[in-house]
């Protein structure tokens, strides 16, 4: 035994102590032996403790051996005592026994020579327990501890052992009724149990992450993830399963959730575009093997932008809820509805019989949007493209079928939105030729394609000029002179329309700038604006720097904007073009009529004129209306103290209407069409001695 052994021998005889002492030794290569001949030591050594052994002789001269074990086992019950006496008193060594005694030897060449090896045993016996009862509590306070459900259960399912965990986890509070219960009886599920014995035995008597749903106490349901093995005995013999198990619910109900925003839109509950991709594709595959037709809708709603911008955001959102709504009443239960991107929607519409039957529900979708939208307060008015590609006729792959109906919806916008188009072959021709431009256009300013030039603006009651108007236009090597309708609305969408307003914003102030320091009569120099240059946070840094740059004074710079711009966002509008005014540079506003404009904002803002748009000057005076119209514009801007500019003036009667009008200018292929730069100088010329 390599481990210190104590001992306690009580003795008065030095001979027989010394006779322990040297059977001892034999024994124990590290010993430790304290020997007592008073009672106070004894005392004082017994509450210490320590010690693994205690050797008494029966007759002490302060006290007996029965007294001496009495003592011992009181406070240290499972303390092993040997008497070791030359009394050999049957009587004594029953009481002794009665006692606890561990061993009773007499003293004799015979039977001392057992005390070494009764000593070694009594101690190993005691060390042993001790080591075993350790390793129980030591197992208990884990079993108890743990922050995981562990059981034991007969191999029928009876519930035999269960730490707290798995009572909380189950809802039980006392273990004697918990252990009534059956793996059965909690299981949701009647096959519950039957699965999970059929994996233990397919699995080698032990199982992993076996996922079962559990009725706890109260009746509530909870997600389990358990493991379990299968104990035997020696022989083989199954002793019992034992287990761990996790309440996983809360897992289950984040995974869930993430599962379903992954896959849905979060704010009308729609599948979203990675979930629509997924059908899509289920779609067409069971179109191919069972050979019927599919129907890919894309639908955008018209002018949409002009409710978030006007309305703001959240009346935005109330409104795509309420579209995703009217949208799902218009299809089938077969059938998908899908939020793809801010106002853009998608329809997967499967085993249809005809073309036609992806017309009506197009049909069905524009007479469902026809009613109006009331949201908070607003009554609001909304259309839709929609663009229409079928499978197979129009593509059997995902990226075709994407690509043929957003060419389709974009069709149906040309053609005047709130409509739909079928994808037709030269639709993909006129995308090619659109991507090719967009191309090009990227690489026009860099290779010195682009070009202004400049309109004149007429006074018409001296004749003169005094104004132009900065027109762009573009060049291309191979294609020639590109139509601003054709290439302004790409560079709009793609944002390329920034850089080139600044370089046309530049280029007219340095070219007015030369006119003058060439001596010309000063004259301002208009210029369009994109709602993307208004939205620039450093937009009036722009036109301070170019100011600088060309040396242009603000009061030769005019600056045009459209209705629907300074309708979007109004405040931010007024706060930028009040700032403009105060730098004294011209604000007027093109196309006016045209938009959606409103008496009470046009007062607030700082407008030095109006431009009545062409589309009202064509046809007067003939036309009753449009006369109407325009003179109406001409009176409402005297009244506000605003100039008023007349567009497309290409008869001396309209000019004449305009004049008995008051119309302060105009502009138009009557006085100049719009002319290269160096053609500016003689016309200045020419007007100012009118």
């Amino acid at each position: 035994m390599g481990c210190a052994v104590h001992v306690l021998l009580i003795d008065d005889n030095p001979d027989d102590g010394a006779l322990v002492l040297r059977a001892l030794d034999r024994e124990f290569p590290h010993l430790h032996v304290q020997q007592f001949s008073d009672q106070a030591a004894f005392d004082a050594a017994l509450v210490a403790g320590g010690f693994d052994l205690v050797i008494t002789d029966y007759h002490i001269g302060w006290t007996t051996g029965l007294e001496i074990l009495r003592a011992v086992k009181h406070l240290h019950p499972y303390c092993p005592v040997i008497m070791f006496t030359g009394t050999g008193s049957e009587e004594i060594a029953v009481e002794a026994m009665k006692a606890n005694l561990d061993d009773y030897i007499v003293k004799s060449v015979t039977h001392i020579a057992r005390l070494g090896a009764a000593a070694r045993a009594a101690v190993t016996q005691v060390r042993q327990s001790q080591a075993l009862a350790e390793a129980e509590l030591r197992y208990r306070d884990l079993f108890n501890g743990v922050p995981i459900g562990l059981y034991q259960t007969t191999p029928d399912g009876q519930i035999i052992d269960a730490n707290p965990t798995l009572l909380h986890i189950l809802g039980y509070s006392d273990l004697e009724l918990f252990c009534t219960l059956n793996v059965r009886d909690l299981c949701v599920h009647p096959e519950g149990f039957e699965l999970l014995q059929h994996a233990l035995v397919n699995h080698g008597g032990k199982t992993r992450d076996f996922v079962a749903q559990l009725r706890r106490y109260d009746g509530s349901i909870i997600w389990t993830e358990s493991c379990t093995r299968i104990v035997y005995d020696t022989h083989g013999k199954i002793l019992y399963h034992e287990g761990a198990l996790q309440d996983i619910s809360e897992r289950r109900g984040a995974e869930a959730r993430m599962n379903y925003l992954a896959h849905h839109d979060d704010l009308t509950g729609l599948p979203n575009r990675v979930m629509f991709k997924f059908r899509l594709e289920q779609a067409i595959a069971e179109s191919a093997r069972r050979g019927t037709l599919l129907a890919l809708l894309l639908l955008d709603m018209d002018r949409f932008k002009a409710i978030n911008d006007t309305l703001g955001h959240a009346v935005g959102d109330e409104l795509l809820k309420m579209l995703g709504g009217r949208l799902s009443g218009c299809v089938r239960d077969c059938d998908t509805v899908a939020r793809l991107a801010g106002d853009e929607f998608a329809l997967i519409l499967p085993d249809l019989t005809h073309a036609e039957d992806a017309a009506r529900v197009a049909q069905k979708i524009l007479a469902a949007f026809a009613p109006s939208f009331n949201v908070d307060g607003h009554e609001l008015f909304m259309s839709a493209s929609i663009g229409i590609a079928t499978c197979p006729a129009d593509g059997c792959n995902l990226d075709i079928l994407l690509r043929n109906v957003d060419i389709a919806m974009y069709h149906a916008k040309e053609h005047g939105r709130n409509t739909f188009q079928f994808y037709a072959t030269e639709m993909n021709t006129k995308a090619f030729e659109r991507l090719s431009l967009e191309n090009a256009l990227r690489h026009a300013l860099e290779r010195n394609e682009l070009f202004l030039h400049y309109q004149p603006q007429f006074d018409l009651r001296t004749g003169k000029i005094i104004a132009v108007e900065a027109l762009l236009r573009w060049r291309h090597p191979e294609l020639g002179m590109i139509s601003p309708p054709q290439f302004i609305p790409i560079a709009e969408e793609t944002g390329m329309i920034t850089p080139i307003g600044e370089w046309v914003l530049r280029t007219a102030c340095a070219q007015n700038k030369a006119w003058q320091v060439g001596g010309l009569p000063h004259l301002r120099v208009a210029v369009n604006l994109s709602p993307r240059q208004l939205r620039q946070s450093n937009f009036i840094h722009v036109i301070e720097q170019t100011l600088h740059e060309t040396g242009l004074a603000p009061c030769y710079l005019e600056l045009e904007l459209t209705e629907s711009m300074l309708m979007h966002n109004t405040e931010n509008a007024i706060a930028m073009l009040t700032t403009l005014d105060a730098m004294g540079i011209d604000i007027s506003v093109d196309d006016f009529g045209t938009g959606y404009s409103s008496l009470a904002y046009l007062k607030r803002l700082p407008i030095n004129a109006l431009k009545i748009d062409k589309s009202f000057v064509s046809d007067i005076p003939g036309d009753l209306d449009d006369a109407a119209i325009a003179s109406t514009i001409i009176v409402m801007a005297h009244n506000l103290g605003i100039r008023v500019i007349a567009e497309g003036v290409e008869t001396p009667a309209q000019k004449d209407f305009l004049m008995s009008h008051d119309c302060d200018a105009m502009q138009g292929y009557l006085f100049s069409r719009p002319v290269e730069p160096d053609k500016i100088p003689p016309l200045l010329v020419s007007s100012a001695t009118r």
